[in-house]
């Protein structure tokens, strides 16, 4: 586990987040291109195990590009660290900041 500041978890997880949204985004376009792409080049003529190759490629594909995407993601953008601030908690509702714990 890694020991980070609080600004540097707030980096981090906007980080991760970020990442997130490019997979998904990547997922999407290509689900959309492989599948309205391969329809429009062969239409529905063309089959993979009796299934039309659009549906197969878009949907399989899709499938394992997603596997492998957040594996890319748990491996080098995910930085696993503790959530809980080690620094005390501080009352700022009175003029006097006392210790909560």
């Amino acid at each position: 586990m890694q020991k980070m500041s609080y600004k540097e978890k707030f980096v981090q997880m906007n980080k991760e987040a970020k990442a997130t949204w490019i997979v998904a985004a990547i997922i999407i376009a290509f689900w959309w291109i492989t599948g309205f792409g391969i329809y429009g080049a062969t239409g529905a003529t063309t089959t993979i195990l009796g299934m039309p190759a659009w549906f197969m490629v878009s949907c399989f594909g899709s499938w394992f590009l997603s596997i492998g995407l957040v594996w890319f993601l748990i491996t080098k953008v995910f930085v696993n660290f503790d959530l809980e601030d080690e620094a005390p908690m501080t009352d700022v509702s009175s003029k006097e900041h006392k210790e909560v714990m």
